[in-house]
């Protein structure tokens, strides 16, 4: 596929990336034959030929893990490489990725930052509430959450929660909407299925959720939480966004909180 830029009645056609084209490039960077290539991922040469020349369909995961560890052997992709081979071919989003996979794919540099960021409470979540990392100063904030490893589960499974948040029913109704507007946005909400299951075991949250309430989490809001120890209450200002994961975009939940 190409598109058409007119400059001062000159015409050129660019052509759009595909799967093919940019699998040609890695491949031949790594001086890396079509053959070798195909024999190490378990395939034909003549599935790679036409694979780059696009007379092929999209092919599955399989393949393209395969094709990339053959590439990977000769000199590693990056993730920004591996995200474009999956996003090109039409891989992306494909699956909901385990609590395992996220926590892996976050750099050394990001858990490094969590630590920079104190005194302020920083932590990483998935969109479904699963804790993936967080510092020490979030980890006091919300005592037992990191043992709980689901933010949901949490609010609503340990007494301690009402004890910290001073407004429970508040913040709790507002995270049930958002839950909401979260399976919403899924082409496959099923991946939430286990979640719910879970959640549905609690008369407050069935409650919450029968509503039908649906809201999205603002970037920026406050907060209050009550030190467990010392009874001292804090308002915090808590803002969230998504952590720019080549692997897994959209997965993961960055919020940091500063005392107001």
């Amino acid at each position: 596929m190409s598109i058409r830029v007119t400059n001062i009645g000159e015409h050129h056609d660019l052509a759009l990336p595909t799967f093919g084209d940019v699998l040609r490039r890695l491949r031949e960077e790594r001086r890396l034959s079509r053959e070798r290539l195909a024999f190490s991922a378990g395939v034909s040469a003549s599935y790679v030929t036409q694979l780059e020349k696009g007379g092929k369909g999209k092919p599955t995961q399989a393949v393209v893990d395969a094709l990339m560890r053959c590439m990977n052997q000769r000199n590693p992709l990056s993730d920004t490489e591996r995200r474009y081979l999956y996003d090109l071919a039409g891989l992306t989003g494909s699956g909901y990725p385990t609590v395992d996979e996220l926590k892996k794919s976050i750099s050394a540099d990001v858990l490094r930052m969590l630590v920079m960021y104190r005194p302020r409470m920083a932590a990483l979540y998935d969109t479904r509430g699963n804790v993936l990392a967080g510092n020490i100063e979030w980890a006091q904030a919300f005592p037992g959450l990191s043992e709980s490893g689901n933010l949901y589960r949490w609010m609503f499974a340990d007494p301690v929660a009402q004890q910290v948040m001073p407004d429970w029913e508040i913040d709790v109704r507002q995270s049930v909407s958002w839950l909401r507007g979260v399976v919403g946005s899924l082409a496959d909400p099923t991946v939430f299925g286990a979640l719910m299951r879970e959640l549905g075991e609690f008369e407050e949250f069935r409650r919450l959720w029968a509503t039908g309430e649906v809201g999205y989490a603002p970037p920026v809001r406050t907060m209050r939480l009550r030190d467990r120890d010392t009874g001292e209450l804090k308002t915090y200002r808590i803002q969230m966004g998504m952590l720019d994961s080549a692997n897994y975009p959209g997965h993961i939940v960055a919020t940091v909180g500063l005392p107001s």
